[in-house]
């Protein structure tokens, strides 16, 4: 009698294998090509331009999260998300550490001092200079999604039936 937890195991095995193969970022495809110029050019070419057909593959969840053994252990700041007044004090440390030529040392600075990830710390914010450098479907697709913004009214529904049927109020 066949083991159906092995068996299940091995056709998730077999169905992640063939999502690796087919895959030029997963399977190392690219690595290898971007020593060929023509064939790198080709391979990104053919990627898929919208992230949402792109394979995912989920982490592992790991059941000991003791308190010993944090799940994040890293001693490094963490970058901020927007910027504020200490970023800008911080900015002129590192200006000052490049324009004297101690690169290293302006490195050293920067990992102890990151640079927030953003001017702003919203999602729905992308920069004019980004959406430009963007691919022609990817602006088209932007242009899409601000005009296919909805307003919300959730009182309006009771409009909405009265126009449907009024004899029913």
């Amino acid at each position: 009698m066949p083991d159906s937890i092995n068996t299940s195991q091995s056709d998730l095995n077999a169905s992640f294998e063939a999502i690796l193969s087919n895959d030029y970022e997963l399977n190392g495809t690219i690595n290898r090509a971007s020593r060929e110029g023509a064939k790198f050019a080709l391979i990104m070419a053919m990627l898929e331009q919208d992230c949402s057909q792109r394979p995912n593959v989920e982490k592992n969840q790991q059941t000991n999260q003791s308190p010993e053994h944090p799940k994040d252990l890293n001693y490094y700041r963490p970058n901020p998300l927007q910027v504020d007044d200490t970023y800008w004090r911080t900015c002129q440390n590192t200006s000052q550490l490049i324009d004297s030529g101690q690169i290293q040392s302006a490195h050293l600075w920067l990992a102890m001092h990151p640079e927030p990830l953003s001017q702003h710390n919203n999602a729905e914010v992308i920069d004019p200079e980004v959406v430009a450098n963007c691919s022609f479907i990817a602006q088209a697709r932007l242009q899409q999604a601000a005009a296919n913004t909805l307003k919300v009214d959730e009182t309006g529904l009771y409009d909405i039936l009265q126009q449907l049927d009024p004899t029913a109020a």
